[in-house]
Parts: structure tokens; sequence; C-alpha cells
């Protein structure tokens, strides 16, 4: 029997639990041989979230240092991704999204001309710069990529519009799977009839001035609705971590926590009044359990929760933050439609598609026949 080698790349915790299922999916076939890689770039919550969902054994680059430049990360990881897929004659990479990880590793298997797989592929926003890097990562695991797997049908879109029409599929996305069997587990967090608003915030793009306003919005709602819950569990970089905690700390309805687990995280969002966040992975999750989302950033790659109205863009202005939580909180109906607009991000099943997907490109029986055979995406214009 033909063995396959799969390498699959991980340099953040969010790409952990997108690539977790599907990395569970690939191993219960008998000739797929799954290398696990990890770049660290989020080293303790990363190893943190492999070791609970029982991952032991992985390759560790540990390329991060303190004040490292991206381009100094970048030739690190070029680095040790060559020597690595040149030893290990990998039949196929698989990494996610659009960290600097994602963007070398692609560009490193494209190199060797070993198939690159995408998954979260068709992300964009209107400018290369915005979010930076990440737009720019991910644009170029595109033109390296094989095989596009897109969460959404607006995703598929903007691969099309960019002339790239084979091996495109739509999944959904594999975080909808790890979501559904963490909330399977959920436990019941008591806040004796108060609302609570959850708040995350950690892109660089918020670093600075619109943090500070950020919090100054956070404080200005803490202290007018005092029966109002924050819950704010602060990114370890220092650029958060520092002005959250100057600005937030000692209010009494305002909790500032270590980041959370992942299992922790659902079980707040399933408290949740409402979501404050401009993290990418959180839209996505939010809606999925009927929890309005207020974005805190300008422009989304994400624009399919909004289109569906379960999110909403609010920028960093203090005022404007402000104002769209005050209008939830008068407005029943308006929150209503809101927290039931439903999930544009797939059935918690993108996993296994995926995986069928990948058994057929590389000529593997597919031993399931629990989804009908996926078809490339074709385009069916606005």
């Amino acid at each position: 029997m033909e063995h396959y080698n799969i390498a699959c790349v991980i340099g953040t915790r969010p790409e952990a639990l997108k690539m977790i299922p599907l990395i569970n999916c690939l191993q219960q076939h008998p000739q797929i041989k799954v290398d696990v890689i990890i770049t660290g770039q989020h080293r303790e919550l990363l190893t943190q979230i492999l070791e609970q969902e029982g991952f032991f054994e992985f390759t560790n680059f540990s390329v991060m240092a303190e004040n490292q430049t991206l381009n100094k990360l970048s030739s690190n990881l070029f680095h040790h991704f060559d020597e690595y897929f040149k030893k290990h004659a990998f039949n196929m990479v698989i990494a996610q999204g659009d960290t600097t990880t994602t963007c070398i590793a692609a560009m490193a298997a494209f190199h060797l001309k070993i198939p690159f797989a995408h998954i979260e592929a068709g992300l964009r926003t209107t400018a290369v710069n915005n979010p930076f890097p990440e737009e720019f990562n991910r644009r170029i695991a595109t033109l390296a990529a094989t095989l596009h797997f897109c969460p959404t049908e607006y995703a598929a879109n903007n691969l099309y519009q960019e002339g790239i029409h084979n091996h495109v599929y739509v999944t959904g996305n594999t975080i909808i799977d790890m979501l559904y069997r963490y909330a399977r587990d959920r436990v019941s967090i008591p806040f004796n009839g108060r609302k609570l608003i959850l708040v995350t915030c950690h892109r660089r793009e918020s670093f600075g001035e619109p943090l500070k306003k950020i919090c100054a919005a956070i404080l200005h709602l803490a202290e007018k609705h005092p029966y109002f819950d924050f819950l704010f569990p602060v990114h370890p970089n220092p650029n958060v971590k520092q002005i959250v905690i100057e600005k937030l700390s000692n209010v009494p309805n305002i909790d500032l926590t270590p980041p959370l687990t992942y299992q922790q995280l659902v079980d707040h969002l399933n408290a949740s009044w409402l979501v404050l966040t401009d993290s990418g992975g959180i839209q996505e999750e939010a809606p999925a359990l009927n929890k309005p989302v207020l974005v805190l950033r300008h422009e989304t790659e994400r624009p399919e929760a909004v289109v569906w109205g379960a999110s909403r863009l609010v920028g960093t202005e203090t005022n404007h933050i402000v104002e769209q939580v005050e209008q939830l909180l008068n407005t029943p109906e308006e929150y209503e439609r809101m927290a039931h607009a439903g999930s544009p991000y797939g059935d918690g099943k993108a996993a296994p598609r995926i995986t069928e997907i990948i058994l057929d490109y590389l000529g593997i029986p597919v031993i399931s026949n629990d989804y009908p055979r996926m078809e490339q995406y074709e385009y069916i214009g606005a």
C-alpha cells in the first residue's frame, strides 16, 4: 500500500484551531502520514491547544525571537522549510489563513514543486497593506496554491475574479467544525442576570491610538452601565497589554484576564450578550452561536456576516463604538435581528469535505460516502 506524506504547517493558535479538525480527518486514512510542523508564532498558546487536543508529536521550528522583524522571521522560516521539506519528500503541504508562516510555507513548497493546499482561501480586502501583512500573505499563498479551499462563495468569487478557476472549492470554514464540537461540551457560566460583553483586540493595525480609543469606549460604557459585565482577555503582546492594563484596570465591572483556552472562549461566547472584536476568527464563530458582533475595524476580509446582518463594522472611534452599543441596547428588535441573522461560514463539516478532495487529488480511494463529490467552484456572477 502506497503511503503519502503530508505536512500540516501551523504558526498561531487560530491556525491550530482551524487545522486540527482537518488533521484529525486526514489521520483516519491508513495511507496518509501527517507531519505537524509548528513555527511558534504564538508559542505558549499554540502548544497549549495542540497538547490539549492530543498532539504531542510535532516538529517545532521555534523561530520566534524578541523584536524580530518580518524580514528576519521570513528568512528564518525559509531556511527551516527548505531544509525540512527537502528532507521529508512531502506529497503535499497544507497551511491555513494569512500569517507569515503560511506565506513562507506556500512559497517554499512552490519553489520545491510540492503541491500546496490553502485552507481559508479567497479572503480579500481592497488594499494589499490592510491588514498588514496578512493581506499580502494570503495573496502570495493564493499564487502558490494548487488547491484552494474557500469558506464561502464570496471568497471563491474573489479568486475567480483574479483569474483563478481551477481547483477552487467552497467547503465552509473548519473553525465551525471546531466550534460545534466545543459548544457541545459547554458549561453554564452564571452572571446573575447581568449582560456580558466580550471584548477582544489584538491586531497590529489596532496598536497605539486605535486601541486607546477602543479602551475609552469600553470605559465609558462600563461606567455608564454598571449592570453590564465586560470580559477582556488580554493578548500577551506588549503593544496590547500595556495600553489595556493602563486604561482599564481597577474598573469594577471590567474583568481583564489572561488569554482564554478555546473551551473558555466558547463558553463565554455562549454566555455573551454582545461581542466587540477585531479578531477574524471570532467574526466567524460568534454568528454561529447567535451572538451579534461589532467589528472594531474599518474594513474586513469577512464581509459575509456583515451582509447577512450578523455583524457590523464600527471602526475604532470612541463615539461611534459607544453609539452602536447603545443602539442595540435601546432597540431590542434590532438586536434580535442581528442575533438571529445566521452564519454564512458553514455547517461544521468542512474538514471531511476538504479531506475527500485532497484524497481524490492524490489518487487515493475515498473511503467515505458521507458527502457528495465536491465539484470545482463555478462563478455564477454577482
